[in-house]
């Protein structure tokens, strides 16, 4: 358990609790299963572009790495973008367009970028699972008078994220217009638009709102702007990595023992960031919203 203080929520009127989703409702725990459906949406690509693509313009270029070479490229402009605006989504049918004009390929219109980048999509259904906890959690928390919603940073949304959703049986928590997803808005966290893009939706104010997520430069610090209650769910992997060097007298995981990771992750990405305001309250599973959140309203 993760060190908590409940009084730190004494007095505040919560009645609104937004999720992020990768890392904090689902995970990706058998990479295998990952990378074969990659496997499978990169095929798909391939053969799409071979059939929008006349065949005197396609470039030399091996089919079996195409669409990998595709996805890289789109990641590399995607984090140029990301670092020169950092409150902002591209629009991934121009970046599609340009990594494949990098990759030597004619200049396709806009529908075709967007077909593209579509073929490339892995749904979420197929390559993540949802924490044990989760559907229980949101179950208890709507139980007692809380609404939901979603605010994630994703390079897909759209009606194929809806469906996800349904699959996984999460709209039975999530109306899908309080389902506020980056790409769709051209917006990301940690900007205080797209958080207020959610709570318009769901007919709350911020301080009347907790946010929920793994990112600490995205969930807790873009919700902080807005004076959102925030709470920071880091990774498994993370609070793995803290807990084997945790001081034998130390019970409980801080701020000051797990940041320390989360620095050197970026440090690793050669991308170093100043260590943000702390958050609110740490937990390390869902489940633990429900010793903190008893019933909507004053707490």
């Amino acid at each position: 358990m993760s060190e908590n203080d409940s009084h730190t929520l004494q007095g505040k009127t919560i009645r609104c609790i937004l999720f992020d989703c990768g890392e904090t409702l689902w995970t990706h725990p058998h990479k295998d299963i990952l990378q074969h459906e990659e496997n499978s949406a990169n095929q798909l690509t391939t053969i799409l572009l071979h059939h929008i693509v006349n065949q005197q313009d396609f470039p030399l270029q091996d089919d079996a790495t195409l669409a990998h070479d595709l996805r890289t490229a789109i990641y590399k402009i995607t984090d140029l973008f990301k670092n020169e605006h950092p409150y902002y989504e591209p629009d991934f049918a121009h970046v599609t367009k340009e990594a494949l004009v990098q990759l030597g390929f004619p200049q396709l219109s806009d529908e075709a970028g967007a077909e593209v980048f579509e073929a490339l999509r892995v749904r979420s259904v197929k390559a993540r699972t949802l924490f044990p906890d989760a559907l229980t959690t949101l179950a208890t928390l709507q139980k007692r008078g809380f609404i939901l919603g979603i605010v994630t940073n994703r390079a897909w949304g759209g009606q194929p994220f809806v469906e996800d959703m349904r699959v996984f049986g999460l709209l039975d928590y999530f109306d899908p217009a309080c389902m506020v997803v980056s790409a769709d808005l051209h917006i990301r966290k940690p900007n205080p638009a797209i958080f207020m893009h959610a709570l318009n939706a769901l007919h709350a104010a911020p301080t009347e709102a907790a946010m929920v997520g793994d990112a600490l430069y995205a969930d807790v610090a873009g919700a902080d702007q807005l004076d959102i209650f925030t709470i920071w769910k880091p990774s498994p992997r993370l609070i793995t990595e803290a807990k084997v060097a945790l001081p034998a007298n130390q019970p409980y995981l801080n701020y000051q023992h797990l940041f320390p990771y989360v620095q050197r992750h970026y440090e690793q990405q050669n991308r170093p960031r100043p260590m943000p305001s702390a958050p609110n309250l740490i937990i390390e599973q869902l489940s633990d919203l429900l010793d903190i959140f008893l019933e909507a309203g004053v707490q």
